[in-house]
């Protein structure tokens, strides 16, 4: 299914249907104007060019949870540029099937400033120490490592290991893959760190002793 616009200037604005096995349209157009212009002169419900309307994509219900709007580069059809799903999720340069997080990025992130994470202890109750963290530190490698799929070398976990002394940084997708929250090792090394710091201290006082 197909229908076709012609600009003033014999230009095509085309509106089809992409696959009958993808279920979705695209519009496309052959000027290097915008592709698509929406305009307001007073009889649309909702106004497109005034705060805070929105503009009426649709209406009607969307049936299962195959709602989402999906950017794909030209072309490649197969797998998603990135897409905002309706079950509160973002993904970028990776497939809608394969989300477990609200967001997911198959590649590299850059921040212009830190990433915060909420801990207020007045947020917080059933607060106490990790115990034995030197020992649970002691069981994780720190280890190289390639991708299977890239060629470039990491440095990072084997989430195996650290599931094992610390599983609340564990976590698993839909595909049975291990993913491990970095963030949340730095308590573990700090606990590790005043362990060792008391270890040390104990010594210190019974050199000290044996010095006099």
């Amino acid at each position: 299914m197909r229908i076709l616009f012609r600009a003033q200037k014999k230009q095509a604005l085309t509106y089809a249907e992409m696959d009958t096995n993808l279920g979705s349209f695209f519009y496309s157009s052959s000027i290097s104007h915008n592709n698509l212009y929406l305009h307001y002169t007073g009889s649309m419900d909702v106004p497109v060019n005034r705060e805070p309307h929105v503009i009426p994509l649709a209406s009607g219900t969307v049936q299962g949870n195959d709602k989402q709007i999906q950017f794909n580069d030209r072309g490649n059809l197969a797998g998603a540029a990135g897409f905002i799903y309706s079950g509160s999720k973002v993904g970028i340069n990776t497939t809608r099937d394969s989300l477990t997080y609200s967001l997911e990025v198959s590649g590299s992130i850059r921040a212009s400033a830190g990433l915060l994470s909420n801990s207020d202890k007045r947020l917080k109750e059933n607060i106490y120490l990790i115990d034995n963290a030197l020992s649970k530190v002691n069981k994780i490698e720190g280890v190289y490592f390639n991708w299977k799929d890239k060629k470039e070398t990491q440095v990072g976990v084997i989430a195996q290991q650290v599931k094992e002394v610390l599983p609340e940084v564990v976590s698993e997708d839909k595909s049975s893959y291990l993913s491990v929250d970095y963030s949340k090792l730095v308590p573990l090394l700090i606990g590790a760190v005043n362990e060792q710091s008391s270890i040390i201290e104990g010594l210190e006082k019974r050199i000290a002793k044996l010095e006099q």
